[in-house]
């Protein structure tokens, strides 16, 4: 997503960052913690140094929040890569199965079913065999990705009444997508892991800054003509998005 302005202070030892973004749907400050940060939405009337005001006095729930998301994410078992453990696509979730194949000397995974198959050499060491599985699954989801993004970019585009703009795959860890100022969008190969509505919350997020580069009135105005709902999208991302990161 496009960059926000970053507000930080110090609070109990702790350095809070946040970043502000403004929509007037809002009459009151709104604050999300996410496992990409903290996320402050505001009203467009309301000056910046009041905006800090409020996240100070809330400054012990943030801190917590984000101590308890912490946790949350450290319980996330850590893929292994082996067979029956779970991976999603589009919200849905598939069953791994790991088999061996003297052929195998590209791990490419395909879906049968509910089930994602990864074909492996046999006697391979462990840690190369992991690897060789995750590399696997990556390269799947990209396809994936590159297969079903445009098509919904496409549909978020008409709705904007605007051309779908270049888009691009990538691989990043900490945002699920960003537009730059010559309007390409990139989105993460991740997000396709997550359920369609929350991909197209992302990809019209990013179509919007194509029309407009910051987080203005006419921004959130735009994204919310097409998507009303936008704010329970954004908060159904932030609970689950810790989960689709591996």
């Amino acid at each position: 997503m496009s960059t926000a302005p970053e507000q930080k202070f110090s609070y109990g030892g702790e350095t809070i960052t946040y970043r502000l973004e403004r929509t007037s749907r809002r009459k009151t400050v709104a604050i999300s913690v996410g496992f990409d940060g903290i996320r402050v939405l505001a009203p467009v009337d309301m000056t910046d140094s009041d905006v800090n005001g409020y996240v100070r006095k809330k400054a012990p729930w943030v801190l917590k929040k984000q101590s308890a998301y912490r946790d949350l994410a450290t319980e996330t078992q850590p893929k292994e890569f082996v067979s029956g453990e779970s991976f999603h696509y589009l919200g849905r979730p598939y069953r791994l199965r790991v088999i061996e194949d003297p052929a195998a000397v590209l791990t490419r995974v395909a879906a049968r079913g509910q089930t994602l198959v990864a074909p492996v050499l046999p006697q391979q060491n462990e840690l190369v065999r992991r690897s060789a599985i995750r590399s696997g699954l990556r390269h799947w989801y990209m396809e994936k990705a590159k297969a079903r993004f445009p098509e919904r970019l496409e549909i978020v585009s008409s709705d904007l009444g605007i051309s779908p703009p270049a888009l691009r795959v990538v691989d990043q860890s900490k945002r699920w997508g960003s537009c730059d100022k010559s309007g390409k969008i990139r989105l993460n190969w991740r997000l396709v892991m997550a359920p369609t509505s929350l991909i197209d919350y992302v990809i019209a997020h990013e179509a919007c800054h194509v029309l407009e580069h910051n987080h203005s009135h006419r921004f959130w105005r735009s994204l919310e003509t097409i998507m009303p709902d936008y704010e329970s999208r954004i908060e159904r991302l932030d609970r689950i998005g810790h989960r689709l990161i591996w």
